[in-house]
């Protein structure tokens, strides 16, 4: 994603530029820049001064999100243990993330095209989630802890799976507990159908 800050931001004004996901989660791009003022309790012309325009405000927002998800899934996919362990790690972790991050992760769908490129996305995507998924699973193919026949494909499935399991908890009962879900969606991709 290449729009962004035109300005390096301190650390205590990208902390509070995060809270304008909740503005464009519900509003989208028909949010206002004074609507994102109100939110985070930046000055407009503050804004203006890092941004120009609210479109950098939300490409910064899902660009910001994607670094943090990269180095959580990467740590949790270079732990110690099996393959399988770590595979196990970046969905636990992956859904935690999504929990935590509900109104960014929701921009990450909602306003796809409208912030950045698709392939920018796919690629922050990939680079974020699917690349710890595959080195997981790679890494229980070759320690024999996983029997997987074409990574690529059953990456893809668990990513949809995670995916799928992680907006139901955003969307339907945000309150539910999402290691449960981590379990149930373990349970399926580990045991198979």
């Amino acid at each position: 994603m290449t729009a962004s800050a035109v300005r390096p931001l301190p650390d205590d004004l990208a902390h509070k530029v995060s809270l304008a996901a909740e503005v464009f989660a519900e509003r989208g791009l028909d949010a206002r820049i004074d609507d994102v003022a109100k939110a985070t309790g930046i000055p407009r012309a503050t804004l203006y001064y890092y941004f120009p325009g609210k479109e950098h405000i939300l490409a910064h927002l899902l660009s910001s999100t994607l670094v943090e998800m990269a180095e959580r899934l990467g740590a949790a996919a270079a732990a110690e243990g099996s393959g399988r362990q770590r595979l196990e790690a970046v969905v636990r972790e992956h859904l935690r993330f999504i929990a935590e991050h509900g109104p960014t992760y929701r921009l990450l769908f909602a306003e796809l095209g409208k912030a950045a490129s698709l392939v920018d996305i796919a690629a922050g995507v990939d680079r974020s989630i699917m690349a710890p998924l595959r080195t997981a699973m790679r890494a229980g193919v070759d320690d024999a802890s996983l029997h997987v026949d074409d990574v690529p494909a059953a990456v893809s499935v668990l990513y949809g799976a995670v995916l799928v399991e992680g907006m139901q908890h955003l969307l339907l009962d945000g309150d539910g507990d999402i290691d449960a879900r981590a379990d149930g969606v373990l349970r399926v991709v580990m045991s198979g159908l």
